[in-house]
């Protein structure tokens, strides 16, 4: 599987790659523009037009395609929630997209693929970009589910634990199979889910 160092590698070649424009094909990257992201495991970003990419990897890693996408609508959260924990209280955001209900099976498998990735040796490790955000996701019958830093110029680690933790506030908050994402108080990190064609990461 996917190390901590191989991620740090290929966010480091993303970023060279990734320039800071609406040019879907930057130097470098041949993008195959499509209506929806195949299923599949991808590293990618959001870039200012709105477009999403992801370069799809296989489970040791190597970029198999690199794809591009021009999504329907913003993961955009309707509400913010304040919880207590250990006597003081932490802001921990939990947004639930209201209209936005995921396939089901689709939703159970790209969270395992999350997990089966997270828990590997280092978790998954991002640096972003100077000009963006950065997402590592799995993509399941048109549903996506991620682990996000939405901050230029920033880094971020998930492993199993942290996954699940983000899942279960979701799980908690939200009506079952309903896209939001849940993030950590005073961080850029993000766990999520939505439909594949939705916007994420948006820095």
């Amino acid at each position: 599987m996917l190390s901590k160092t191989f991620i740090a590698v290929l966010t480091a070649v993303a970023t060279i790659q990734a320039l800071p424009t609406v040019d879907p094909n930057p130097a470098g990257v041949t993008y195959e523009v499509l209506d929806a992201f195949p299923d599949g495991e991808y590293v990618g970003y959001t870039y200012p037009n709105g477009t999403v990419t992801g370069h799809m990897i296989d489970e040791k890693g190597i970029i198999k395609r690199s794809i591009a996408v021009h999504p329907k609508e913003d993961g955009l959260g309707a509400a913010a929630e304040v919880t207590k924990r250990d006597g003081g209280i932490q802001r921990r955001f939990v947004d639930c997209w209201a209209n936005q209900f995921l396939d089901r099976t689709g939703t159970d498998r790209a969270a395992n693929c999350l997990r089966n990735r997270a828990k590997q040796s280092g978790g998954i490790d991002l640096r972003t970009p100077s000009t963006s955000g950065l997402y590592y996701g799995c993509v399941d019958s048109a549903v996506r589910v991620y682990y996000c830093v939405n901050k230029p110029n920033s880094w971020g680690n998930a492993n199993l634990d942290d996954i699940n933790y983000g899942l279960r506030q979701m799980d908690a908050r939200c009506q079952p199979y309903q896209a939001s994402y849940f993030r950590w108080d005073n961080t850029p990190e993000i766990v999520g889910k939505a439909r594949a064609d939705t916007r994420i990461c948006l820095p």
